[in-house]
Parts: C-alpha cells; sequence; structure tokens
C-alpha cells in the first residue's frame, strides 16, 4: 500500500468514527441538496519524467465551473450548536486550451519556451465535516434550534481525479487518483418551515492531484502530472431538518 492510499485510508477511518458517533442522545438530523459556481485559482502543472527531466508549466488558467452535490449529518441536541456531516460534491477543474511558459531542467539543464496545454480534470469530493458549528438564531417554539442558523464547517476532504493524456505516446491512456485536501465553508440557513430551509453559502477547497501515464516518445519512462487547485465555490441550496 503506497503513502498516500495509507494516508486516505487513515483519514476515512478517523472521520468515519467521529461521524458515527453522537455525542448526545438524541440528535437533529439534516439533509441539503446543492448547487452553484465554481472560480479556481491559476496553477502551475509539474511533469516530472522517471528519465530524469522535470517540466513546470507556469501559470495555467482553469476555467469557471459548477458544482453539485449533496450532504448529511446531524446537530448535538444537548449542545445545537455542534454538529457532523459527511458532503459528497463535484466538479470540473478544466484548463482551456492554451499557451504557456514551460521550464524544463534535467542534466544539469534550464530551458525555457513556450508549450500548448489542454487539459480536462474532473473532480469527486468527498468531504468530512468534523467540526460543523452554528448560530441559532430567531430561537422559537415552531422553530426551536432558530429560523436563522449561520453556520460555519471545515474538515479534511478526499478528491478523486480522473483524466486522459495526450501529450503522451501511447496516446488513449487515463489514470485515477485520490488525494487528501481540505474543505471549509461558511454559510447562512433560514427556515421557511420546522423541515424546509434555503441555504446559500461560500467554500473553499485545496488538493493536488498526481496522474501518471507511460510516454514512450523519448525512451520508455514513466510521467507523473502534478497540480494544486485553490478553488472558490458559491453554492445554494434547500435544507432538510428531521429533528
Amino acid at each position: 500500500m503506497n503513502r498516500d492510499l495509507r494516508k486516505t485510508v487513515r483519514v476515512v477511518g478517523f472521520a468515519a468514527l467521529l461521524l458515527g458517533t453522537p455525542l448526545g442522545v438524541s440528535a437533529e438530523m439534516y439533509a441539503d441538496l446543492y448547487t452553484g459556481a465554481v472560480f479556481t485559482n491559476n496553477t502551475d502543472l509539474t511533469v516530472t519524467s522517471t528519465l530524469g527531466t522535470t517540466e513546470t508549466i507556469q501559470d495555467l488558467k482553469v476555467n469557471n465551473s459548477w458544482t453539485a452535490g449533496g450532504r448529511a449529518g446531524y446537530w448535538v441536541d444537548s449542545l445545537d450548536w455542534l454538529g457532523f456531516g459527511l458532503d459528497l460534491f463535484f466538479f470540473h477543474a478544466k484548463a482551456p486550451s492554451q499557451s504557456a511558459t514551460s521550464t524544463i531542467t534535467g542534466s544539469g539543464t534550464t530551458l525555457t519556451s513556450t508549450t500548448s496545454v489542454d487539459w480536462s480534470l474532473p473532480v469527486l469530493g468527498i468531504g468530512f465535516d468534523v467540526l460543523r458549528l452554528r448560530a441559532p438564531l430567531l430561537r422559537s417554539e415552531q422553530f426551536p434550534h432558530g429560523r436563522l442558523q449561520p453556520y460555519f464547517a471545515a474538515g479534511p476532504a478526499i478528491f478523486i481525479t480522473w483524466a486522459g493524456q495526450v501529450r503522451v505516446q501511447p496516446q488513449g491512456q487515463h489514470d485515477t487518483n485520490a488525494a487528501v485536501g481540505a474543505k471549509a465553508e461558511g454559510g447562512v440557513t433560514f427556515m421557511l418551515t420546522e423541515k424546509v430551509g434555503l441555504f446559500t453559502e461560500y467554500r473553499f477547497t485545496h488538493f493536488t492531484s498526481k496522474l501518471s501515464y507511460q510516454n514512450n516518445t523519448s525512451g520508455p519512462a514513466t510521467e507523473t502530472f502534478k497540480a494544486s487547485f485553490d478553488s472558490h465555490h458559491i453554492i445554494g441550496g434547500l435544507s432538510f431538518s428531521f429533528p
């Protein structure tokens, strides 16, 4: 088992233990459905070859995208400002066709040139909200946990990416990577009824993807494509409460 896989398994086990162990005798369950827009910062793509060369493609533009997902969890009844959750979401990190500055190092030399890049990277995220906090405002008999609920959540997330690569030979290759990253979010929920509400939220995600392909262009080699992605999500949706 490689180091990345062991790290992923440890995160899943720890988060599952927290999420499966309520801190109170009873809990208020919730489920959310949402969609929205994603804005990803420019990034650098590093291509490392087993032939001993490293290419850094600098300041790649990443297209704006959409996201959709759902989450579920619970708020602890005795501490109704504290909760936990599990989040499943999808978005796309696509570097459109573009020319970018490329720096190649190897064998004691450095070469800077311009290269063409076109890379499409679907992303499936599994977030573990090991800390979820809310402020139950406007409490009443109908809304015992507050009608207005500003909230914050944070925790680790597993980001699964997969992509083909046209810069290698033979073409038609695909690879999949699962990496541990981070997710943090803040928003506000307004309950329309005791069980149904609307929410809007800002979310930040960070992860690093590493995908490997065989490349026989200059001799048998394995090339690893590595890039980190910082994304800003603006989402909204429906929240369902099950007291």
